[in-house]
């Protein structure tokens, strides 16, 4: 296995590059939190959740996003921000020839109002074996902000 990528084929006619497989350990799945947030977070604090991925190049989520910061509203969880915000990141790295871990990381602002948040990363990777591309959604646990 390699780094290696392929031409393909997107709609739309374009030609970009694209991703040959993307691989995890066998006892783990994709979008498994690989390293949870701490429990409480104060403001001018980063939260920061790590996760099984898969490579960016997949589908660039042009009109979506690669994260989000989840807020508790009674029952429900709402979309706080995404990854078009400034306070927030999303991280790719590739481990060895097909493995790849995401972070995601919000810098939390000195006017979050205090509550319950959790950090959601979503991506898709492809299969190997027949290249069919599945996409992933993984979810933290739930941590505070004093």
């Amino acid at each position: 296995m390699s780094n290696q990528v392929t031409p393909t084929t997107k709609s739309g006619g374009a030609s970009r590059a694209g991703v040959v497989l993307d691989d995890k350990p066998p006892s783990q799945s994709f979008g498994q939190v690989l390293t949870q947030p701490k429990a409480s977070y104060s403001r001018g604090q980063t939260a920061t959740a790590v996760f099984r991925g898969g490579h960016p190049k997949n589908d660039f989520r042009t009109q979506r996003s690669f994260l989000e910061v989840q807020r508790k509203e009674g029952s429900q969880w709402v979309t706080y921000l995404t990854d078009r915000d400034w306070d927030t990141s999303y991280t790719w790295k590739r481990e060895g020839a097909s493995y790849s871990r995401t972070t995601v990381d919000w810098r939390i602002r000195g006017d979050v109002p205090a509550g319950t948040y959790r950090l959601v990363q979503t991506g898709d990777w492809t299969n190997g074996w027949n290249g069919k591309v599945s996409p992933y959604t993984g979810t933290s646990q739930e941590f505070t902000v004093n």
